[in-house]
């Protein structure tokens, strides 16, 4: 008697094979951030009595002179982490104004902003703001750090991993600074696309800001629509696919979208 085949490309079963590809991901992940946090503990053991080769501490007041002189001496790529968007050593105006100017002249700066940044209106313009000159944007739920690396010439980051006291330090060590452009890579490929530089349907960009964890209250700011209209569309999409929570209703998504790829390998074979 022939055995029936197993339906593979049922919603349950894509829904089990996308948390079975997520749940390696994450273990690879964490996995890949533990090397690369133990490689980054060297900076919290800087100090006077056990420096470290390389890593030199900078104060506030020549902190924008650093920042300013790593921007004209690197190429490439500017890798930014971003815990707070209030504060920094490239706050002050000048530095602002050349680090702008130097993205509108045609460099790439990607930066990596907490989903936090878009819970209040002076974040939100803030990111808007650096958009409009070319800066390329994604989100993460939480960062760990801050820091900036200018391509091989240097990086500013933290003196303490994640401790926003501790203040900053130059970073000329190129394995630490190999160290943290690795991390930063591997932190932007996980990122969210900023849905406002991605160009989504209403309902996705929605979508990916409640998978962001970001409130009702936040996501109503964002699209600039009512805290009403946004309840009123979750609860539109949970009716449509189904789904009585809003974890069911990311599945539900993630799973649809699972369906969609799947149907373009078929129509490509």
């Amino acid at each position: 008697m022939a055995r029936t085949r197993p339906d593979v490309t049922s919603p349950g079963r894509l829904l089990e094979e996308y948390f079975d590809r997520e749940d390696v991901r994450i273990e690879e992940r964490f996995r890949d951030l533990g090397q690369v946090r133990g490689l980054l503990e060297r900076l919290r053991e800087s100090g006077p009595t056990h420096p470290t080769p390389g890593v030199e501490p900078i104060s506030d007041d020549i902190a924008p002179t650093v920042v300013q002189r790593l921007l004209h001496e690197g190429s490439g790529i500017l890798r930014n982490v971003v815990m707070v968007v209030d504060s920094g050593p490239a706050l002050d105006d000048v530095t602002m104004r050349d680090n702008q100017q130097w993205i509108s002249d045609g460099n790439l700066q990607r930066t990596i902003y907490p989903a936090a940044a878009l819970d209040t209106p002076q974040g939100l313009q803030w990111m808007r703001s650096w958009a409009g000159v070319g800066e390329e944007q994604r989100l993460l739920p939480q960062v760990g750090s801050e820091f900036a690396v200018f391509g091989e010439a240097g990086a500013v980051g933290l003196a303490r991993w994640g401790d926003l006291g501790s203040g900053y330090v130059l970073v000329r060590d190129p394995l630490l600074i190999s160290t943290l452009t690795a991390y930063f890579d591997l932190a932007w490929e996980h990122a969210h696309a900023v849905p406002f530089a991605a160009s989504l349907p209403g309902d996705e960009r929605l979508l990916e800001l409640l998978g962001m964890g970001l409130k009702d209250e936040a996501i109503a700011r964002f699209l600039g629509i009512g805290l009403r209209t946004v309840r009123r569309r979750i609860a539109a999409l949970m009716s449509v696919h189904g789904v009585d929570t809003r974890f069911q209703l990311g599945a539900a998504l993630a799973a649809s979208r699972g369906q969609t790829a799947t149907d373009r390998v078929r129509h490509t074979r």
